[in-house]
């Protein structure tokens, strides 16, 4: 937890000359990995900010702060491993209560889109879905309830994180070179660190919502 509120404090004030030490950095890619890993293979972190992150990752990269190639290799892991992670609890665990249980407590809409999705697009609904919170870490479920080899699995899988990282990660890298970043950077900067905050606060609030009139309406 110190080490999260360390990160926060650098960021906020922008304090590139600590964010620049070689133990801080590897503790970014370690926060990171996991980030994206539960994000994308453990149901009820469906809500992590993954998205937003990326795009930060992506300005931090632009500041020479981490390393693009590095980076990619990273997240790419992070998020493929996490997507192999969910496909395997629906091969193994496909009649668990567990996984049935906090399949309903995410609103019925993520599932019907996720099932149309799937079944309408096959193993390509990865390369879609990986781009729609929640989607994506209800599709490798999916994938694994319907039985799909691994073999052809993998290969969407790690396609799918690639595109999905490199794509969010050029945005924020381009975005910085835009006239309106270089004019209002401190704010702007302030902004993308407060979204992922935000973000994560909606979705936890959210889901504990859901979960209250879930269990009131029995």
């Amino acid at each position: 937890m110190e080490l999260f509120k360390e990160l926060f404090i650098t960021l906020w004030y922008q304090d590139y000359n600590i964010l620049s030490n070689s133990s801080f950095i590897w503790s970014i890619y370690l926060i990171l990995f996991i980030i994206l890993f539960i994000e994308n293979g453990v149901l009820p972190a469906a809500f992590l900010p993954g998205d937003s992150l990326l795009i930060l990752v992506g300005v931090l990269i632009n500041k020479n702060l981490l390393n693009y190639t590095l980076t990619i290799i990273i997240l790419t892991s992070g998020a493929s491993l996490g997507c192999w992670l969910g496909y395997i609890q629906g091969r193994l665990l496909s009649n668990s209560k567990n996984i049935k249980r906090w399949l309903l407590h995410l609103p019925e809409r993520y599932h019907q889109r996720a099932y149309n999705l799937f079944y309408r697009h096959g193993l390509s609904s990865l390369l879609i879905g990986r781009f729609l919170p929640f989607i994506r870490t209800l599709l490798p479920i999916i994938a694994g309830f319907a039985g799909l080899k691994n073999k052809r699995f993998q290969l969407f899988n790690w396609l799918s994180g690639l595109l999905w990282v490199l794509s969010l990660i050029n945005i924020g890298n381009f975005f910085c070179k835009s006239t309106i970043f270089q004019q209002y950077e401190h704010h702007i900067m302030n902004i993308m660190i407060l979204a992922p905050i935000g973000l994560l606060i909606i979705g936890l609030l959210g889901s504990i919502v859901f979960i209250i009139k879930k269990y009131y309406k029995k």
